[in-house]
């Protein structure tokens, strides 16, 4: 997702927890309601992001009584929308039958049986005109288990009064902070390092642009190098350079689009939604609001970032698994793609609504996200990929404190251990 994972703290009750009592009612009427045509399709995950109620309105029309979609309520952070819906998949509660997923789940979830491999045609019609990228991550063992929804990566966002000429490399960046720091004017370099996924998302990104990776091709060992201690290496610079925020290791999305929007930050390393949202939340500073490509190591490289987004996929458990997947072709439709680009920020997977004027007037960083896109690569695809992303966030937080040989060498056997169950993960 364009993520906001947000873990209550380590001995405090979830913040979640009352809306998942809530969840749970909402789920129990709907799993016993039913719609005009007697199927009901229950949706979990997605439901309540902005303009969405219209969607399921007008699939639930289109569709002319053969289903109803009904929108249930779940967390949303995408950490307590898993654990809500591990819980009840393992229980095999026939109460789901569309999911919501974030990107990183699909291996998880296939190899626990939980959701359906989908059939050649349904391939093929889930595929057509869509990105290469999002099929990806939607993909466990050469079998496609997601539709994929929407998509995402991160930009550089930059105030183009203060930044001319943006950087196209970290050093740069860097260089033009410090420059700015000592003119007395706003500096700040934003970005996600706080413990939790987003976190995940920037040291993914750096260790990828470095030429490494986290696991190998088949997620079945690490493969932390020399790449990787370049990658940590220059996060613990960032972190100790004097221009990120002061409460960097506290910073999540939010925090870092604040930190844009009140004029703190130059730079900003953030999803493609800060231009739609600073529409609302800051007009006045949308005309200094510039946008490139995520910088580089080197120059010239490709910009190479960690990629983002939301898959459907049909619970094993469902009673009415061609409504369900039928129900998701509607939902994520070329046109509700677009409309779900506009109203709540989530780019399309389907590269023909990036030609259409309406999307390129609300997306003018069209050309750069589909470079970033043609780039991207997706994190650790593995049935324990929520293990491997916890000792990533864990070890390596906070930021300022990496030692990077002795990190990568500390990461390198946590992940391995995480890899083979082994251990009380943080």
């Amino acid at each position: 997702m364009g993520i906001q994972r947000r873990r209550a703290a380590p001995g405090r009750p979830s913040r979640w927890a009352a809306v998942i009592g809530t969840a749970a009612l909402v789920t129990s009427l709907a799993a016993c309601s039913s719609g005009p045509g007697g199927v009901v399709v229950n949706l979990y995950g997605g439901a309540s992001e902005s303009g969405f109620d219209e969607i399921i309105a007008a699939c639930n029309d289109q569709a002319a009584g053969r289903y109803t979609i009904i929108g249930n309520l779940l967390p949303s952070d995408a950490d307590g929308q898993r654990d809500q819906l591990v819980r009840r998949l393992a229980a095999q509660d026939a109460g789901m039958d569309l999911l919501g997923m974030d990107v990183t789940w699909t291996a998880e979830f296939a190899e626990a049986n939980w959701i359906r491999e989908l059939t050649p045609d349904q391939v093929a019609a889930a595929n057509q005109d869509i990105l290469g990228p999002p099929i990806e991550t939607a993909t466990w063992k050469d079998k496609q288990y997601g539709i994929p929804k929407h998509t995402n990566v991160q930009l550089l966002w930059y105030r183009k009064s203060l930044v001319p000429n943006p950087p196209k490399t970290f050093d740069e960046m860097i260089a033009q902070a410090e420059a700015l720091k000592a003119a007395g004017k706003p500096y700040e370099i934003g970005l996600t390092a706080a413990q939790y996924e987003g976190y995940v998302v920037n040291i993914n990104n750096l260790i990828t642009l470095s030429g490494g990776t986290v696991v190998n091709e088949d997620s079945t060992a690490p493969t932390i190098d020399d790449k990787t201690v370049s990658a940590l290496t220059l996060l613990q610079r960032l972190a100790t350079s004097g221009v990120t925020s002061s409460s960097l290791s506290n910073a999540q999305e939010p925090e870092v689009f604040a930190d844009l929007q009140s004029g703190r930050s130059a730079f900003s390393l953030n999803w493609p939604y800060v231009l739609s949202s600073m529409r609302e939340a800051n007009p006045e500073l949308v005309p200094d609001l510039g946008y490139t490509t995520y910088p580089t190591i080197s120059a010239g490289e490709a910009p190479g970032t960690t990629l983002g987004g939301m898959n459907y996929a049909v619970s094993s458990y469902s009673r009415h698994p061609e409504e369900a997947f039928d129900a998701a072709m509607c939902m994520r439709s070329p046109e509700n793609q677009l409309k779900h680009a506009q109203d709540a920020g989530n780019p399309p997977t389907n590269r023909s609504v990036y030609d259409r004027p309406e999307f390129q007037e609300a997306y003018p960083m069209y050309e750069e996200l589909l470079v970033q896109l043609g780039n991207a690569v997706p994190r650790p695809i593995s049935p324990v990929y929520q293990n491997i992303s916890t000792v990533l966030s864990s070890t390596l937080s906070p930021p300022a404190a990496i030692n990077p040989q002795a990190s990568a060498d500390q990461l390198r056997t946590a992940i391995q251990n995480a890899i083979e169950g082994k251990g009380i993960l943080p």
